[in-house]
């Protein structure tokens, strides 16, 4: 018994998920499907899980882009090299503003570098020159604590490293690629030649050796100090971006850019480097992103190199390039963008989470400040302090999500911490406007053991969208589905008539008509009585549809029922129509969502047809009368007009027969033979006709030659 009960159940159950209406549900789980909203001070993991992140604060300052970055001795303050005016700014530890230390004779200050005393050392372009700054030194236009320190013979200064026990500076050139090392007293000396275009990462090893990346070739060496250089690998891009170290491994972002149709390269069969490999679905991300205008395209890849000569891809993007590149505590890297202004976090297992999105679409500089970091942008210059969001501070906004029609909005449920504080909004524009519905929280919220669940107060609309705020550094949001509830659509039928086309044609088209020329015997055509109905329906929202007929005479008013007490499911009908007096009648299609929604929701639509002749009478040939070598008479038909004639002597070949007008294209036609020389004694003639429903008639007259 209790089988047959569960037996019973299933099948009940199966019944009511076909004939009910059915509610639908919006539902993300993965990081793919949180990458579709906006993340402010939080994190989207990629377990798929959304966690409290940092919160972005903005500093202002004077710049078109900020290029580099370098910390003082003692942590407290961050410096800041920019363009397109050579200045140098200062950020206190915990300060919300950006101060002036030093305004270059260079346009773009591009790599900066703190010795053990304090004093700044910087490198700019074009032109080559690097200056050591005072920072405590300058006036309030930043020019009196800054002296030029040593003028190199290159183009530009794309990095630099201080060695504390010399003092030497080790600044890396592009335009040539080379390694200079300066002395204290400004005194400058090539290390080593790259015979690459550009040296624009550089590293110090601690151990009398610099970590150096190049541009174009993209090798990344470690040189020796006394100009020996080993390449510890080359990758098949063009250029390695940045360098950083964590215990025994560096770190290396590398950058590969579409090469321009022109440009010279190696050939197909020659070896080429480590390939960068993008996964095509990218990286952890945010909505709202625009690429940089007029950038060149490029993806990126992260690679760690261990001290035994392991290399292994930590982190790519198919779509953009790597800027900078740094390390928090935890040995976690941390990567920034240079189109979508984003930082990436890294952790030694490969999985990556986006940490900070600035509003800017290039994060050129990124270094450790307090519990946080210090970004600084280019597209807009500007500096941003990104710190964990305290409570309340890290939110998430969910990507519009469209119920295609007008809805009413059910639970939302979500896996994750109890106290999150959901809230949502709604409107029938695509883009959230004035005419949205203000954010209201769910109702009857109340904790379960996955998460928690709530009833969107929205009002019905077809666009919804839900933000949730984190109450602390341990909230957590995972899985979530939004339930909801389109509107019941209308059915319309868009098209009613038979299969052969003309069949569907009004009273006095051709039905069948015979190809001009063609003679009926050598096309044979049966009649049929049977009307092959056929009609077309758009259906919005995939509801199961059924179908009842009805057809009347066409100056009727009462209408009859076709196809049966049960309703269609096809869209299609074999009507028979032999039981009919001959005429012209309309079928009527009505279809209905009866089976998909509740009574009071269930929605019809109907559609009526052209005029269909229902014609299954034969023609008639009556009159003949024969004077030699005439035979004439005429062909009649109730319904529809004639379409073909034929005539045989004494059962010989059917011959072709015109009216006497020339066409058959009426219902009364009269038609004339002229029979050819005849052996004397009596012949018969016989006369066929069509009409165009397929309809056969015939008659035979005898006629008597006398020669």
């Amino acid at each position: 018994m209790r089988r047959l009960a569960l037996a019973i159940s299933i099948l009940l159950l199966a019944a009511t998920s076909v004939g009910a209406a059915v509610t639908k549900s919006f539902r993300q789980t993965t990081a793919k499907d949180f990458e579709e909203g906006e993340a402010t001070g939080s994190m989207i993991m990629p377990t798929g899980d959304v966690v409290a992140g940092m919160k972005s604060t903005a500093i202002a300052l004077d710049a078109a882009f900020v290029w580099c970055a370098a910390t003082s001795p003692d942590g407290k303050v961050s410096y800041f090299g920019t363009g397109d005016q050579g200045r140098i700014y200062a950020v206190d530890a915990g300060s919300a503003r950006a101060r002036l230390v030093a305004t270059l004779e260079a346009s773009w200050v591009t790599a900066l570098a703190v010795r053990a005393d304090g004093t700044l050392i910087a490198g700019t372009t074009p032109g080559g020159r690097v200056y050591a700054v005072k920072p405590d030194k300058g006036d309030k236009a930043g020019k009196a604590g800054a002296k030029p320190f040593a003028t190199l013979p290159a183009e530009h200064v794309w990095a630099l490293s201080i060695d504390n026990k010399t003092g030497t500076v080790y600044a890396a050139t592009g335009g040539p690629g080379k390694v200079f090392a300066i002395d204290t007293a400004g005194k400058a000396r090539p290390v080593w030649d790259s015979g690459d275009k550009h040296v624009v990462s550089l590293l110090s090893a601690g151990d009398r050796h610099l970590y150096a990346g190049t541009s174009e070739e993209a090798i990344l060496y470690k040189v020796s100090l006394d100009g020996r250089a080993e390449a510890l690998a080359d990758f098949d891009a063009e250029e390695v971006r940045a360098i950083a170290r964590h215990g025994t491994s560096v770190y290396v972002a590398v950058n590969d850019f579409e090469r321009s149709s022109g440009a010279v390269g190696v050939a197909a069969s020659a070896p080429r480097g480590t390939r960068v490999t993008a996964a095509p679905s990218g990286s952890p991300a945010s909505a709202g992103s625009l690429p940089r205008p007029g950038q060149r395209k490029a993806k990126a890849a992260l690679y760690r190199i261990d001290a035994d000569g392991r290399m292994e891809q930590m982190f790519s993007i198919a779509d953009g390039y790597f800027t900078t590149l740094t390390f928090d505590a935890d040995g976690r890297a941390y990567v920034g963008t240079g189109s979508e202004g984003r930082v990436y976090r890294v952790a030694p297992d490969r999985t990556a989470a986006l940490v900070i999105d600035v509003p800017e679409r290039q994060a050129l500089t990124l270094i450790p400040s307090g519990k946080g970091f210090l970004v600084g942008t280019g597209d807009v210059g500007g500096i941003y302090r990104a710190e964990p969001a305290a409570a309340k501070q890290a939110s998430y906004l969910s990507r519009v999500l469209d119920g295609e029609f007008h809805a009413r909005w059910g639970l939302f449920r979500w896996h994750g911490s109890h106290g999150l504080a959901i809230e949502s909004r709604s409107g029938n524009t695509a883009k959230p406007d004035a005419t949205w519905s203000g954010f209201a929280a769910l109702e009857r919220s109340r904790a379960t053991a996955e998460g928690g669940v709530g009833q969107i107060a929205s009002p019905p609309a077809r666009y919804v969208q839900y933000r949730v705020t984190f109450d602390g550094p341990e909230a957590r949001l995972g899985a979530v589905t939004l339930a909801y509830l389109p509107q019941n659509q209308r059915a319309r039928i868009t098209e009613l008539g038979t299969a052969d086309s003309a069949a569907a044609a009004p009273a006095g088209g051709t039905l069948g008509t015979l190809a001009t020329g063609t003679s009926p015997s050598a096309t044979p055509r049966a009649h049929q009585p049977i009307v092959k109905l056929r009609w077309k329906v758009e259906n919005p929202d995939g509801d199961e549809l059924t179908y009842r007929l009805a057809f009347r005479e066409e100056n009727e008013a009462v209408w009859r029922p076709l196809g049966g007490p049960d309703p269609l499911t096809k869209t299609e009908l074999d009507w028979n129509t032999e039981g009919l007096p001959d005429g012209n009648y309309v079928v009527r299609v009505t279809a209905s969502d009866e089976r998909s929604e509740p009574r009071d929701r269930a929605l019809e639509t109907s559609l009526t047809s052209s005029a269909i002749l229902v014609d299954n009478r034969k023609p008639e040939v009556v009159g003949l009368v024969a004077k030699l070598p005439y035979v004439s008479g005429r062909a009649r038909d109730d319904q529809s007009p004639l379409s073909a004639m034929e005539y045989a002597v004494d059962g010989g070949d059917w011959q072709v027969l015109a009216p006497n007008d020339g066409i058959a294209d009426d219902v009364v036609e009269a038609f004339t033979i002229k029979l050819p020389p005849l052996p004397p004694g009596p012949h018969a003639v016989t006369v066929r006709v069509w009409d165009s429903a397929d309809n056969v008639g015939a008659a035979g007259v005898t006629v008597r030659s006398a020669k």
